[in-house]
C-alpha cells in the first residue's frame, strides 16, 4: 500500500509510505517537517527516510541519498522518486 500524506497548514510538509500488511511500514519518507530522533539518541535532519529494521518497525530514520531523490523539493517529483526507490510501477501521478 502506498499511503500519501500532506500537511493542511505548511503545503510543503509530508510524508509518502509504503506499507505491508496493513500495519507494518516499510519505508516512509518524510519532509519539510521536524529533525527526527532516533533510538540511539541521534538527530536526523529533514528530509529523512525511515526504513523498517526488525524490532523497532520504522523508528529509525536515515538522511535522504540525493542521487536517489533529486527531486525532494517537488511533490510530485518526490513522489516518483519515492515510486522507483521502493520498486512501485507504474508511478501514480498526481497534479498540485
Amino acid at each position: 500500500m502506498l499511503d500519501i500524506t500532506r500537511s493542511k497548514i505548511v503545503v510543503a510538509k509530508g510524508s509518502l509510505q509504503n506499507r505491508a500488511r496493513q500495519t507494518i511500514i516499510l519505508a516512509r519518507l518524510d519532509f519539510g517537517g521536524q529533525p527526527h530522533r532516533n533510538p540511539d539518541g541521534e538527530e536526523i535532519s529533514s528530509p529523512h527516510l525511515h526504513l523498517y529494521r526488525e524490532g523497532y518497525g520504522d523508528k529509525w530514520a536515515f538522511p535522504i541519498d540525493s542521487k536517489a531523490f533529486p527531486n525532494i523539493n517537488s511533490v510530485p517529483g518526490a513522489l516518483r522518486d519515492f515510486a522507483r526507490y521502493c520498486n512501485i510501477h507504474p508511478a501514480p501521478e498526481i497534479a498540485i
